[in-house]
């Protein structure tokens, strides 16, 4: 490490290069070991004693993670017209970078608040959770590539989460990668330091083994019937008027390639988002017409992900259709896209605004969810929604039954982005106890059951259709239960494990 940290240029490259490669931990490429590279740069850093190398070096590693972690993102620069490729720098670099601020901010704050002569490797692990939570919340959020989501590459490690979530996820995670650090260190009371560290990972980890080994079994319910719907429309043609009308027998035909004509059998056939070209009202013919050639009886839904207009406003829409073609039920999508759905300060930076997108969607306000005959409370998210775990834990109540997320992967084409995506959604499956059904254009589609287990599921770029009876949720999660105090008490506890290196151990990690 001495010779690393005499070398700038070298020590820059090596952070770069370990946040790069622990990428590997996530879907798709799963290898949960990984993550010990990770630990290998925090520690690095924790020895260097300048404060602005501190800064730089920690910026690198964060760089590194969300460069090769979000590299896809610029896939949507090839797939439409109204973006343009000069603009892509602004996802694959600028991007990375202002989320690497965050990551450097941490290891800064944690340098500023050690006594001199300590370490500050335990504050930096601290330090990186609490702006991990910042950044998931704050400006809108971004909680995508969080280093909790490494915990999705196993189904046995996933079940965590559904204890302490993901924030608390991410605190149990950089803990685990910096323990060989702790205990190969020159530190007095290691032994004591790493016990106070190791034990409380080593019962999490555990009681996640057994209750994914000791898991229910999955008892579908025969009377419940899911259907899922992917058309596999390749983005450029997604809005081309002369293809729409195949795009919608595509739809139809898979709808009905198999048919129930069970009357007792409660149906969902879903659609993904934005279906076809086209919004409401002025499609309402339209899905009157094909909610009545696809309905066979009044047990049956029709889920449709479709723009609509309300008073010039324009919403990411989806709706629940009858049996007589009528609407049941529409969400407006809440939570939009920053640059994908709308501009943030259009107003101030029109040029760039323009080259990025003539309009903004409009957020909508939250209603209450659909209570559907035969399946209970359904909560639906549209997409990006499926991020944030604090907004759907508000919206469950005591009779939510299913998670409904549609979406649109064909922007980012065959790379990592959809199976990171899907893994997101395992998380919030469970984080909260609850099955969730993921219905994409293109992507990832599947029953995920709340132990994170794929039920059925439809490979990115495959056209097809899936059907699957319901599974019943869970009666409760830790997680759901207790929310973020676990994320509380967990940085309280290891606030005093650093209050006791700082005024009890006499000599810093060498």
């Amino acid at each position: 490490m001495k010779k690393l940290h005499e070398k700038t240029t070298l020590l820059f490259a090596f952070n770069f290069f370990v946040g790069a490669i622990t990428t590997l931990s996530l879907m798709p490429f799963s290898f949960f070991p990984m993550i010990f590279a990770l630990g290998l740069g925090i520690y690095s850093i924790s020895l260097i004693p300048s404060f602005k190398k501190t800064f730089i070096a920690s910026w690198f590693l964060g760089f590194g993670w969300f460069s090769f972690g979000l590299y896809w993102i610029g896939s949507a620069f090839f797939v439409a017209e109204t973006y343009h490729m000069f603009l892509m720098p602004l996802a694959v670099i600028i991007l990375p970078s202002i989320l690497a601020l965050f990551w450097a901010l941490a290891f800064f704050l944690a340098k500023l608040l050690t006594p001199k002569n300590k370490s500050p490797i335990l504050l930096i692990i601290i330090n990186l959770s609490l702006i991990e939570y910042c950044r998931a919340n704050f400006f809108t959020g971004f909680p995508w590539l969080m280093p909790s989501m490494s915990l999705a590459s196993n189904e046995y490690i996933l079940q965590t989460l559904s204890y302490v979530g993901s924030f608390s996820g991410n605190l149990a995670v950089l803990t685990l990668s910096i323990l060989p650090i702790i205990l190969l260190a020159q530190l007095p009371n290691k032994k004591l330091i790493f016990s106070l560290l190791y034990i409380p990972i080593f019962i999490l980890f555990y009681m996640s083994f057994m209750r994914f080994y000791n898991k229910e079994a999955i008892n579908k319910n025969e009377d419940q019937m899911l259907v899922l719907v992917q058309p596999n429309i390749k983005q450029k043609d997604k809005w081309d008027l002369t293809k729409r009308k195949d795009h919608i027998e595509k739809l139809i035909k898979l709808s009905i390639e198999k048919e129930y004509y069970d009357k007792d059998k409660y149906k969902i056939i879903i659609w993904p988002e934005t279906s076809f070209e086209g919004s409401i009202p002025n499609e309402l013919n339209l899905l009157s017409d094909i909610s009545k050639k696809i309905i066979k009886n009044q047990n049956t839904t029709l889920v449709v992900g479709l723009l609509s207009v309300e008073n010039s406003k324009l919403f990411n829409s989806l709706v629940f259709m009858n049996l007589s073609g009528m609407i049941n039920y529409k969400y407006n999508k809440n939570h939009l896209v920053p640059f994908g759905e709308y501009i943030p300060f259009r107003n101030n930076f029109k040029t760039i605004a323009h080259y990025l997108s003539s309009r903004d969607f409009v957020s909508g306000d939250l209603k209450e969810n659909i209570n559907l005959k035969g399946f209970g409370d359904i909560i639906t998210l549209i997409c990006y929604e499926i991020l944030f775990s604090t907004e759907v834990s508000k919206r469950i109540s005591n009779n939510t039954k299913l998670l409904i997320n549609i979406t649109n992967d064909a922007w980012f084409g065959k790379t990592i982005g959809p199976h990171q995506h899907w893994a997101l959604a395992k998380i919030r499956a469970v984080e909260l106890g609850l099955p969730l059904v993921r219905v994409a254009n293109t992507g990832i589609s599947g029953l995920i059951s709340p132990y994170g287990s794929e039920i059925v599921k439809i490979p990115i770029n495959e056209e097809g259709v899936r059907y699957t009876n319901l599974i019943p949720p869970l009666e409760k999660t830790i997680y759901k239960k207790f929310g973020e105090y676990i994320f509380l008490i967990s940085i309280l506890y290891f606030l005093f494990i650093n209050y006791f290196i700082f005024y009890f151990c006499r000599k810093k990690i060498k």
